[in-house]
């Protein structure tokens, strides 16, 4: 436990976790819940507390078909009853489709994860979402409501800090993605915009891992390109665009 944790939150993991358990008690839809769950440490828990709840629930992954393959395997492995779910178009036909994602239009995370969510009937959705990950999300709250797509969002593990979420894996001997053994602080899309920055040492890990992802996107971004981008900016390369876009496009 880090001394800025301990500062932070004194409440042991046994009591936080035992009051999460007692809100997803509390908020029980009589149809049952929606799990959202993408094999990181903190759907890992959330999940785990709805099974510990004893509610009635169901747990659903979005198959991004850009997710790390070992995390793949290890919800293939480890969670065989958790549904899948399928964009309906792959991330690289997309790319070429639409454009390269990016920070200010990150479309790729509603076509890969929301959206083939939407089919699912269960309006009363658990998320993994945790206020100690940015201001951005601490300040939606515990529980929100979705006007849009009329979803209930609740957060029970959204005061849990990340050294709440360890132990709570390590004393349940729950298992995990060997990723997170490996220096990969998230698990998430092997591809993403938020990895890239003027400093790659992120993105640059993700690359020498996943080689193949990689090469694919670049095809892709090459394609869009020639067929919607090369008029509108004649003085650029496809490739001066691929390095830029790692970059985070910050020069």
């Amino acid at each position: 436990m880090s001394p800025r944790a301990c500062q932070r939150s004194m409440v042991d993991t046994a009591t936080m976790a035992a009051e999460a358990i007692e809100f997803i008690r509390a908020h029980e839809p009589p149809e049952g819940y929606f799990v959202a769950f993408s094999g990181g440490k903190d759907s890992i828990v959330t999940l785990e507390l709805a099974r510990m709840a004893g509610v009635k629930h169901a747990a659903y992954y979005s198959a991004t078909g850009i997710d790390p393959p070992e995390v793949v395997q290890f919800i293939r492995r480890c969670y065989p009853d958790v549904h899948w779910l399928r964009p309906k178009m792959s991330f690289y036909e997309a790319v070429y489709r639409k454009m390269p994602p990016s920070r200010l239009h990150r479309w790729c995370c509603d076509m890969l994860k929301k959206d083939p969510a939407k089919a699912v009937p269960l309006k009363h959705r658990l998320l993994g979402i945790r206020a100690e990950e940015s201001p951005a999300r601490a300040a939606r709250g515990r529980i929100d409501y979705h006007e849009r797509l009329k979803l209930h969002q609740y957060k029970p593990i959204f005061g849990f800090l990340e050294w709440h979420i360890w132990d709570f894996i390590e004393g349940n001997g729950l298992p995990y993605p060997v990723l997170y053994d490996e220096g990969f602080h998230r698990v998430g899309c092997v591809i993403c915009p938020f990895l890239c920055r003027r400093n790659q040492r992120m993105i640059n890990m993700h690359r020498e891992r996943w080689p193949t992802y990689y090469r694919a996107f670049e095809h892709a971004v090459k394609r869009w390109w020639d067929k919607k981008a090369r008029d509108r900016r004649p003085e650029n390369s496809a490739e001066e665009y691929i390095a830029g876009w790692y970059r985070g496009f910050e020069d």
